[in-house]
């Protein structure tokens, strides 16, 4: 149809040239005559459907403010909820099928107290379905997974440790693959004692992944040992397997040894330290007095005839006439000669007082201390006992100085030699045995004349950490 003609019908629909065209219409054929009635019915209709659908539109909405307010008073009068003017004035003037977002409600209240401006009960019922679905789903990818990775677990495990496979060593079954070893075992300890045997073994071990072991110890006579601490090579006998160290080693030398066996060796370092505990007997008498490290004080005695075979003069000056207490043992006596040596070199010069006393001896020297301060208990703090004393050992000597009239008094140790002796006797071996401020340890008074020999090892480790003889044995750290 041509332009003309389209503008021709609208025109008579407008009722524009009513009378023009109906004196045309006889140029127009019957087919465009019908379509122009068809569609005219169309638009009509079209018109009044639209206009019914707002009508009904308008019908419902007023409906549904009808059913809000009626709800919302009824629950106003049962005092179940305050509603503001806010909250009715945004329903009202909003699109009331919007879905409130403040306040979660049950799915079952969401649209019969307020007249079905929430969300219906159907979609309601369907959300819950979805949610039990998507529930059902992440479940099964859960399980999925866990399946999965237990599956994996198990290959891993299965190829790894090949728990079917066997090996019988003897009456032991290993499961798996099995590893073979050669380890040497040695004493598990930091330090060892004197006059003990030691043993130290090599063993075949065979194992699997499970932990299960087969052991096999090897032929000792193929294990050898090596004693490295050039000081103690002669006094640790080796026999095979097994090294004793000679009761003459002081407690605080250091042993180092290498234990081999064909291609495989292994480095030990131990130090030398006795137990006071099994070195006394039920009477309180030492079993190890010719130990340079023996300790001898109140509670550890000495028997009434122990002498020392080894006992020699020292080569210094003594302030004394009774030549029977000018004796040390031969280790300490030389050590002493060294000693006073470097200090004269220094500018100090000793004199020897007592070394040596015999059990008798000691016997009258007590006496005479108890005369002197009254009682026997004042005077055991200032001597000892005859049995309790470390001058019968022969390791122990009092010296003094000029200084103080060659006496033996504490104000020894306020002057230069007396500190210089406190200061460098570690060096020779020696200790002061009956230190400033531990006269509750040792049970004596402060002594800075008394020097005790013990071996330069042991005589380094008390001086260093400020310690007595008996704190150093009772110490585990050391």
């Amino acid at each position: 149809m041509s332009k003309k003609k389209r503008k021709a019908l609208k025109d008579i629909f407008n009722g524009k040239k009513r009378d023009t065209l109906r004196n045309k219409s006889s140029s127009l054929s019957s087919d465009s005559f019908r379509y122009e009635q068809n569609h005219s019915n169309k638009r009509k209709k079209v018109r009044i459907r639209k206009r019914n659908d707002g009508l009904s539109r308008q019908l419902k909405r007023i409906k549904k403010q009808v059913k809000y307010n009626i709800g919302t008073f009824l629950q106003r009068i049962a005092g179940r909820e305050n509603v503001s003017n806010k909250r009715d004035t945004r329903h009202i003037n909003k699109n009331p099928n919007a879905v409130r977002r403040t306040k979660r409600v049950e799915p079952y209240e969401r649209h019969s107290s307020y007249g079905g401006y929430r969300t219906s009960t159907v979609y309601t019922r369907r959300r819950i379905a979805r949610r039990r679905r998507r529930t059902i789903v992440k479940i099964k990818r859960i399980f999925f997974i866990a399946f999965v990775f237990v599956t994996v677990f198990l290959f891993s495990f299965i190829a790894y440790y090949k728990p079917f496979k066997t090996t019988v060593v003897g009456d032991v079954t290993l499961r798996g693959d099995v590893t073979y070893k050669t380890q040497i075992i040695g004493v598990d300890t930091k330090n060892i004692k004197t006059g003990t045997n030691y043993a130290f073994n090599v063993q075949n071990v065979i194992e699997d992944h499970f932990n299960n072991k087969v052991i096999d110890n090897v032929d000792k006579s193929l294990i050898t040992i090596n004693v490295t601490s050039e000081n103690l090579k002669n006094k640790v006998s080796v026999n095979k397997n097994v090294i004793n160290i000679d009761d003459s080693v002081t407690s605080g030398s250091v042993l180092n040894m290498v234990v081999s066996y064909k291609k495989l060796s292994k480095s030990y370092s131990y130090t030398i330290k006795d137990n006071l505990s099994e070195e006394i007997d039920k009477n309180m008498i030492i079993t190890n007095p010719n130990e340079y490290d023996a300790v001898v004080n109140k509670e550890r005695h000495l028997s009434s005839s122990y002498k020392p075979s080894d006992l020699v003069k020292p080569n210094i000056d003594f302030m004394q006439s009774n030549e029977s207490v000018m004796y040390l043992r031969k280790d300490a006596a030389k050590a002493l000669e060294e000693l006073c040596k470097d200090a004269q070199s220094s500018g100090y010069k000793f004199y020897g007082v007592s070394g040596f006393r015999s059990y008798s001896l000691q016997v009258d020297v007590y006496k005479d201390n108890i005369a002197q301060y009254g009682n026997e208990e004042d005077a055991n703090f200032y001597s000892a006992k005859p049995g309790e004393s470390e001058h019968q050992l022969g390791l122990s000597m009092d010296l003094s100085t000029k200084e103080v009239n060659y006496q033996l008094v504490e104000s020894l140790g306020d002057t230069p030699a007396g500190k210089w002796l406190e200061e460098n006797c570690y060096k020779y071996g020696f200790i002061i045995r009956f230190p400033k401020d531990k006269e509750k340890i040792t049970g004596y008074s402060y002594e800075p004349w008394h020097i005790r020999y013990v071996g330069k090892d042991l005589a380094k480790i008390i001086h260093d950490n400020n310690l007595t003889l008996e704190e150093y044995f009772e110490s585990d750290k050391y």
